[in-house]
């Protein structure tokens, strides 16, 4: 399966974010990192991709092999998990995960759906809160929820918008392990929106780096993160180590 963007545009009024944004085939089997500062268009990228925004220009194209799915088969094979869940529902978090694997269109209320609902609750570390409602978790808990109610679907293409902003260092890490493991076993194809530059460095295939509505590197984490490019989109000075093939930022202190 893949995903290519070609010419993307998106405005909100008059404000144009997405500028002709075109982005060269990703591939099942890896996970991409989305990198780019502030107001660069990272989310809105994400949502136009994920249909919640529609684009007033280009496409944004999915492939299950030489078929393009539409309507709702497009939806199954796309998921999107939010910054932040929303918490105007009155339910728990082991209910959000039984009603998005239902939304799927697949299943029926059965032993089977109670099993795999809560056997993702375990694999995201989360099962004790299940009884919790999600009104009352944490930012961190409700992203952490988030990406379960995303991996009950399994969907093909997994979209994150900023997944580990609300979460600790060590729950980040976790994160993005499981979704490089689900990436794997599954072939589905991960694009999580991230700021953190070093975290993407060592847990994507491959980095796009926006900046005003556009693309303006794409490649492996050691072709992207360097010096050039930090300092053309960032503004940034930087020291680019080597960790064993994986690059680390280190900003260069500027009095």
């Amino acid at each position: 399966m893949s995903l290519t963007i070609e010419d993307l545009r998106f405005a909100y009024g008059t404000n144009r974010v997405l500028r002709g944004m075109s982005i060269s085939t990703l591939r099942g089997g890896t996970v991409v990192g989305l990198l780019g500062p502030n107001a660069a268009g990272k989310s809105t990228l994400v949502k136009t991709i994920a249909g919640i925004h529609r684009a007033d220009g280009g496409r944004a194209v999915v492939r299950l092999g030489e078929r393009v799915p539409r309507g709702a088969e497009l939806r199954r094979t796309v998921g999107y998990v939010p910054q932040d869940l929303p918490t105007s529902a009155s339910l728990t978090a082991f209910e959000t995960i039984l009603v998005a694997g239902r939304r799927a269109g697949t299943w029926r209320m059965t032993d089977e759906v109670l099993e795999a609902a809560g056997a993702v609750l375990e694999l995201m570390g989360i099962a004790h809160l299940a009884s919790r409602y999600v009104a009352e978790l944490s930012g961190g808990q409700r992203q952490l929820v988030a990406v379960a109610q995303m991996l009950v679907r399994e969907p093909r293409v997994m979209l994150l918008d900023e997944p580990t902003s609300a979460l600790d260092l060590r729950h980040q890490v976790e994160l993005l392990q499981i979704v490089r493991r689900q990436v794997a076993r599954t072939d589905s194809l991960g694009v999580v929106a991230i700021h953190d530059l070093n975290l993407a460095a060592r847990y994507c295939d491959e980095l796009v780096v926006l900046a005003d509505g556009v693309a303006h590197a794409q490649g492996a984490p050691a072709e992207v993160l360097v010096p050039d490019v930090l300092e053309r989109v960032y503004g940034l000075r930087a020291r680019v180590l080597d960790d064993g093939g994986v690059p680390v930022v280190c900003p260069v202190h500027q009095d």
